[in-house]
């Protein structure tokens, strides 16, 4: 593969990327050329094609320009563990697009008076209707919903979706394997990521690589509706639920100590690193977060 290095020309020919897209590419640190020529021209080898495969791959599956750089650029990126990911959600697009076919074929089997279908085979495949859960939980955190869309079960561990309706993200925090990606559909939110803050508005995102403390809240305090998306998806979907089971009683940081409250996120992948966004807290004698203001 490409052991000789090869001109962007025949790079766009076998890659079907055009020659001002790589060109792009080049100009926004996503995909270095190995070198360029002595007439200035972009020569490509092995390594780059590589990586220019997993900027395709990440297209894919939805990710911005912005987004894709951010991943391919950490430190700890691996390809190998990247393709294996890639694989694992394509399978499961491959299972989702067989479970329509079937659809399809016992349809037609259905209208041809061969067999009959019930109401809810006729819809097996299609996306979770409005305002469900992927297994009609119907998990609230705080009362706010929180619908699992798409299952961890659903991509082999792949990813991980959500639709939060509600008014903050709850503790700062960090994921030790999980990459994170939000959506407003509704709403303004604040974000603090790192060391860095945004205010975003509907139908603009926000990429939480996996690593990175972060937190965010609704501006206007009343509850707003993102997107979130996990990849891997890790333990996401047991967490919510587990955190679930405070929801209409004595609020989570209440009824846990900080070191249990702790204890759950380590347990499901993450570090609790500081308190929400908003507020002034402190611990009180028993070891539970106090809001003060």
């Amino acid at each position: 593969m490409a052991r000789i290095p090869i001109t962007v020309k025949k790079v766009a020919s076998i890659s079907g990327v055009s020659v001002r897209t790589l060109h792009f590419y080049d100009e926004i640190g996503l995909l270095k050329p190995a070198f360029y020529g002595t007439n200035g021209y972009r020569f490509y080898e092995e390594a780059q094609l590589l990586m220019l495969q997993q900027i395709l791959f990440y297209r894919e599956l939805g990710l911005d320009l912005g987004q894709i750089r951010a991943t391919i650029q950490r430190a700890d990126f691996e390809k190998a563990d990247a393709l294996a990911c890639h694989r694992e959600v394509l399978q499961q697009q491959l299972v989702r697009m067989r479970t329509l076919l079937g659809t399809i074929d016992r349809t037609i089997a259905h209208l041809k008076g061969e067999t009959r279908m019930e109401g809810e085979q006729m819809f097996e495949g299609f996306s979770v209707s409005t305002g469900k859960d992927r297994f009609d939980g119907n998990v609230r955190l705080n009362g706010e919903p929180h619908d699992c869309k798409v299952s961890a079960g659903d991509t082999n561990g792949a990813m991980a979706a959500f639709e939060f309706t509600g008014t903050n993200s709850g503790p700062r925090h960090l994921h030790y394997e999980q990459d994170e990606w939000l959506y407003i559909v509704r709403g303004d939110f604040h974000f603090e990521v790192g060391s860095k803050k945004c205010d975003l508005i509907p139908g603009e995102s926000i990429f939480l690589p996996r690593g990175v403390p972060h937190a965010w809240l609704s501006v206007s305090g009343k509850p707003g509706t993102v997107i979130n998306v996990y990849q891997p998806a890790g333990k996401m979907e047991e967490f919510v639920r587990e955190v679930g089971k405070y929801s209409g009683g004595t609020v989570i940081h209440e009824a846990l100590t900080l070191e249990q409250l702790s204890k759950l996120f380590r347990d499901h992948g993450m570090d609790m690193v500081g308190p929400p966004v908003s507020g002034e807290w402190r611990v009180d004698g028993s070891g539970r977060m106090i809001r003060t203001d």
